[in-house]
């Protein structure tokens, strides 16, 4: 994932919902539907972390426990999530979609694409793209039935729990978009640029303490998010650690009383510069306000579960670590 405010929570909200393609009047008619989907999910022959698979039909399991067959490789997506929409672009297939949600605006390329709603999507009106597959992510859950009903061959792809998820991600669409190689490739380079990273903080016993914020209205991300997958292979401690859901609203005292060592600012751009967080009442007792340890973090980065989650991760690394990351 430039956001304003009001955008900036409906992002936040869709993370705690569980939480960063060209169509045009007059083009040919697409081919008929690929995708077949089985309610049952009694034949699904792989998921996201099974072996690749470059031969079709190609049947997987979706995050709903349907399977899903491809009968060759997508060639008309549509996509409803920015993270699925930049691996796409990222594995060679970005002419394979044609149409992404408005929030779908890296690479630069996607910004050209037709939109859909990324919240309450109208399957009516994207019926009349003739999509090969429809990626509906956590957000659009609701919709999934709806989608369906219509005949629309969806693939619910809920955004993953952990940095292996995202990895899981990249291979998943590769196999579906016929791109299994690209996204071998990416998935590998993803997993050496997180082990040169881990393997620089390997001898850390304790890390700092850290404070991840989503919004001023203090939504943090808790270990068992692919966010908080990136602060524990970092070594850090994460004070929303032992939260009861993956996104939960921490109070200010409960932050004040956790003292945090550092405070990753993902709202900087709508709500939570550092010159704003160093005026809330009680927090100049923190330590990461006490010695100014408060960064911005572009959320389009971290919070997307795409290939430049490992971006993210390495500019994590280096702020909690200046001294080992220059």
């Amino acid at each position: 994932m430039h956001l304003a405010r009001s955008v900036a929570a409906m992002v936040v909200l869709s993370c705690i919902a569980l939480l960063a393609l060209t169509a045009c009047s007059g083009a040919a008619p697409r081919p008929t539907t690929l995708l077949t989907p089985d309610a049952r999910g009694a034949s699904a022959a792989s998921s996201a972390t099974a072996p690749l698979a470059s031969t079709f039909p190609l049947t997987v399991t979706d995050s709903s426990g349907t399977a899903v067959t491809l009968n060759v490789a997508a060639r008309a997506i549509v996509s409803h999530s920015p993270g699925a929409t930049e691996i796409l672009f990222a594995i060679g297939a970005g002419s394979q979609v044609i149409a992404a949600d408005e929030f779908s605006d890296f690479p630069t390329a996607a910004k050209a694409l037709k939109k859909v709603k990324y919240s309450d999507p109208n399957p009516e009106a994207e019926v009349a793209l003739q999509p090969d597959l429809v990626i509906l992510a956590t957000n659009q859950k609701g919709m999934v039935d709806a989608f369906r009903k219509l005949g629309l061959p969806v693939l619910f792809n809920q955004e993953p729990d952990s940095l292996d998820g995202v990895l899981g991600n990249v291979r998943l669409l590769g196999r579906l978009a016929g791109r299994t190689a690209e996204a071998d490739a990416l998935a590998t380079q993803m997993q050496a640029r997180i082990a040169a990273v881990t393997s620089k903080v390997g001898d850390v016993q304790q890390g700092p303490t850290v404070f991840y914020e989503l919004s001023d209205t203090l939504y943090s991300a808790a270990p068992n998010t692919f966010i908080g997958g990136m602060l524990s292979a970092l070594k850090a401690r994460n004070i929303a650690q032992g939260a009861t859901s993956p996104f939960p609203q921490l109070t200010a005292e409960a932050v004040i009383a956790a003292g945090p060592e550092v405070i990753l600012l993902a709202d900087a751009k709508f709500g939570g510069a550092p010159e704003q967080v160093r005026a809330r009442p009680g927090w100049a007792v923190i330590p990461a306000v006490k010695h100014d340890r408060l960064h911005p973090v572009d959320p389009d980065v971290m919070n997307r579960p795409g290939p430049r989650v490992v971006e993210g991760m390495e500019q994590m690394a280096r702020l909690l670590y200046p001294d080992r990351f220059r």
